[in-house]
C-alpha cells in the first residue's frame, strides 16, 4: 500500500491513480464479503462518526469556547481563545454504533437530545437516541435499524417446576440494546398493564403465566372481563375462574378478601414474620396472583333507579372497594393483583386503585393523557420512550416501563405470543399443583367480606 502511495506522489500518472483506485475498490469488496452487508454498514457508520465528529460538533453547537489568560502575560497582551469539543468513543453494535460522549460544561444530555435529528442526518442513520446512566457520560445510539421492531420468540415453557426464580422478578423482555429487562415483583401488591387493543397486553400476561405456572409456590385466579375464550386454556391451573359476569367476579373477590383477612391474622404465628417476603412464598403459603383482564368492565357504575340497575351499581362499587383493599393491604401477605385495561384513566380504573399499584407497564397509547395516567407525569421527560410513539404496527409487543435497576423509562420488546396449545398443555400438566390458598391455611374460619 505504501508503494502504491509512493507511485501516486512521485509519478502522478493515470496508471498509478488507476492502480490505487482498483486497490481501494478491491479492499472495500473484500471487507463487504468478510463482514457481510449489515456489518459493513455498521463499520462504515462508525468510521464516519469518528472522522467527522469535530466538524459535526462545531456545526451543531456542541462545543464550548473559553478564554485563556497566561499568568505571565504582560498587560495589553492579546487574549487567546480555544474551542473545547467533547471527546467520544465509538463502538460497533449489532444494531448500529454506540457513542460514549464525555460531557463538558454546557454540553450534556439536554443539548444532545435537542440535535438528535441533525446527528442522524450527519451520520446517515435513521434514528439517534441519547440517554445518561452515569455522571459525565452520555450514551448516544446511532441505530441503523431499530432492534425493538425485531420480534423475539417466547422462552421455552418449562414443565419441570424450576420456575421459583420468576416469583420475585418478572422478565418482561429485551430492551433496545438486546439486554434483558425485568421488574421487581417481590413486595408488590398491584400491577397495572395498559395499552390499545391488540398491542400485546394478553400476550404479556400469557408469558407471565407460563413462567409461574410450574411453581407450587404460586396460585392463580383469573377474572376475564372480555368474556371470550382467551383465558379458557389457563383454567385448569386456576383455583378460581370467572368471565365477564360481575356477580361471579364479585364472588371471587370476596373469597380473596377472606384470604386477606385470614392471612393477616395468622402470618406472625405461622411464619414468624410480619412480611411474607422475608421468608418467601411456600407451597403451604403461596403467592396468590389475581389477573383481571379488561378490568374496567367491573368498575363501571350504573345509573338507574330500577332494582337491577341498583344491584349492578352496588356490585361494581363493592368490587372496587375490595380490589382497593387488596392492593393496599395484600403486599405483606403475598396477594398480588394484576389489572389489564386499554386505558388507565380515572374513568376506567379508579385512581385510588391505580395510584397504589407499584408496577406500571404501558403498551401503545393514543393520547398523552392516557400515557400519563398509567406511567405518571415523568414520562413527558422521556420522549423517546413515550407510549404514543408505539402506535406504529412495527411496535406491537413493545412496552414502556421502569425496569429494575435502571433510571427513567425503558422500551422493552416482549416475546411474541406463547402458542395457545402450549399454554393449554402447561395448564393441564401443572393442574395437580392447583389448590385454594384459603384451604391451605387449614382450620380457619375468617369472617366473610361484607357487601
Amino acid at each position: 500500500m505504501n508503494h502504491i502511495q509512493t507511485l501516486r506522489l512521485e509519478h502522478d500518472t493515470p496508471a498509478a491513480l488507476y492502480l490505487l483506485a482498483c486497490t481501494r475498490l478491491a479492499y472495500l469488496v473484500a471487507v463487504r464479503l468478510v463482514l457481510g452487508a449489515a456489518r459493513h454498514a455498521v463499520w462504515q457508520t462508525r468510521r464516519r462518526i469518528k472522522r467527522t465528529w469535530p466538524r459535526t460538533a462545531r456545526r451543531l453547537g456542541l462545543t464550548v469556547e473559553e478564554t485563556i489568560r497566561s499568568w505571565i502575560a504582560s498587560p495589553g497582551a492579546p487574549i487567546s481563545r480555544r474551542v473545547l469539543i467533547p471527546s467520544i468513543r465509538a463502538k460497533r453494535e449489532p444494531w448500529g454504533v454506540r457513542v460514549e460522549l464525555r460531557t463538558i460544561e454546557g454540553v450534556g444530555l439536554v443539548e444532545i437530545e435537542k440535535v438528535a435529528d441533525h446527528l442522524a442526518d450527519a451520520w446517515r442513520v435513521p434514528i439517534v437516541r441519547a440517554e445518561q446512566h452515569k455522571p459525565s457520560t452520555v450514551t448516544i445510539r446511532a441505530l441503523l435499524w431499530d432492534p425493538l421492531t425485531t420480534t423475539t420468540d417466547s422462552p421455552a415453557v418449562s414443565m419441570d417446576g424450576r420456575a421459583d426464580h420468576a416469583v420475585a422478578s418478572w422478565l418482561v423482555g429485551t430492551d433496545q440494546d438486546g439486554r434483558t429487562a425485568c421488574v421487581k415483583t417481590s413486595d408488590v401488591s398491584g400491577i397495572v398493564v395498559a395499552g390499545l387493543a391488540g398491542y400485546g397486553k394478553t400476550n404479556l400476561l400469557d408469558n407471565r403465566f407460563a413462567a409461574l405456572a410450574p411453581s407450587d409456590r404460586v396460585q392463580f385466579a383469573v377474572i376475564d372481563g372480555k368474556g371470550g375464550p382467551d383465558w379458557d386454556s389457563h383454567a385448569p391451573r386456576c383455583f378460581a375462574f370467572a368471565k365477564d359476569s360481575p356477580e361471579q367476579a364479585h364472588e371471587i373477590l370476596c373469597h380473596l378478601h377472606n384470604l386477606l383477612t385470614a392471612r393477616q391474622h395468622l402470618i406472625r404465628d405461622r411464619l414468624g414474620v410480619k412480611n411474607l417476603w422475608e421468608t418467601g412464598p411456600s407451597q403451604s403459603w403461596p403467592l396468590v396472583v389475581l389477573i383481571v383482564d379488561e378490568a374496567h368492565t367491573f368498575f363501571y357504575e350504573t345509573k338507574g333507579t330500577d332494582a337491577e340497575a341498583k344491584q349492578r351499581d352496588r356490585i361494581a362499587r363493592e368490587s372496587a372497594r375490595i380490589i382497593e383493599e387488596l392492593v393496599r393491604k395484600g403486599r405483606n401477605v403475598g396477594i398480588q393483583i394484576v389489572l389489564a385495561t386499554q386505558k388507565a384513566t380515572g374513568d376506567a380504573i379508579p385512581t385510588k386503585i391505580r395510584d397504589n399499584c407499584q408496577v406500571a407497564i404501558s403498551f401503545a397509547q393514543r393520547t398523552s393523557e392516557a400515557a400519563i395516567a398509567i406511567l405518571g407525569t415523568d414520562i413527558t421527560q422521556y420522549p423517546d420512550a413515550h407510549p404514543r410513539r408505539l402506535q406504529n404496527p412495527d411496535y406491537v409487543g413493545v412496552a414502556t416501563l421502569v425496569a429494575d435497576g435502571r433510571p427513567g423509562y425503558t422500551l422493552v420488546r416482549t416475546p411474541k405470543a406463547t402458542p395457545d396449545q402450549n399454554i393449554q398443555r402447561l395448564a393441564r400438566q401443572t393442574a395437580h399443583l392447583t389448590a385454594d390458598p384459603l384451604t391451605l391455611l387449614g382450620g380457619t374460619e375468617p369472617s366473610k367480606a361484607t357487601s
